[in-house]
């Protein structure tokens, strides 16, 4: 089935419910399903605290664990972010 409405807009969401009856937004599964999305939230929040604190070996040592492919950017965003509050973290 697909859907065909917006339920932000209440017109399509009323007219669509005359069709095809009541239909309600399935639960948010993601953290379910793909908890290293949650892990990696938490990650970045934890880096970016550490950051702010100017604890650089901390820093290094959570970058590396992440996958290859993201150190870079993880590193680059952590340096921004740190120096958006006037202060500079040498990774």
């Amino acid at each position: 089935m697909t859907y065909r409405f917006n339920y932000l807009n209440a017109t399509e969401k009323r007219e669509a419910q005359k069709e095809q009856g009541r239909n309600n937004i399935p639960e948010c599964d993601g953290q379910i399903k793909h908890p290293e999305h949650l892990w990696r939230h938490d990650h970045l929040q934890i880096i970016q605290r550490e950051a702010l604190k100017g604890n650089v070996e901390k820093c290094r040592e959570m970058i590396l664990e992440l996958p290859e492919h993201q150190r870079k950017d993880m590193t680059e965003m952590i340096i921004k972010s740190v120096a958006n509050v006037g202060r500079k973290l040498d990774l």
